[in-house]
């Protein structure tokens, strides 16, 4: 393992030149097709509705991008903080 400072790479934060290809490649195939998805969906839906939205949300995983959760946790011992800790918690908490 190399030793120092990282070099090279992306910046935190820059999209995979990859992943984006691949989602600009399905949405168009989506576009382009969109009459034909219309047509496959309305001939799915009226045998099995359920195939019909599972299709919908399997593809569209390929152009909108998935939303990660959040939990809040109450782990926090505010008797324990110090009045500047407080003070950064609570400003912290304003800019949300």
């Amino acid at each position: 393992m190399a030793k120092g400072k990282k070099t090279g790479g992306r910046e935190l934060g820059t999209p995979n030149k990859l992943t984006c290809e691949i989602r600009e490649v399905y949405q168009k195939l989506i576009e382009n097709n969109f009459s034909n998805v219309e047509n496959w969906l309305k001939i799915v839906s009226k045998e099995n509705p359920d195939k019909a939205l599972n299709f919908i949300i399997r593809l569209s995983e390929f152009v909108v991008p998935k939303l990660q959760s959040t939990t809040l946790s109450n782990s926090i011992d505010f008797e324990s903080l110090t009045d500047v800790e407080l003070k950064s918690l609570i400003e912290r908490i304003k800019n949300i």
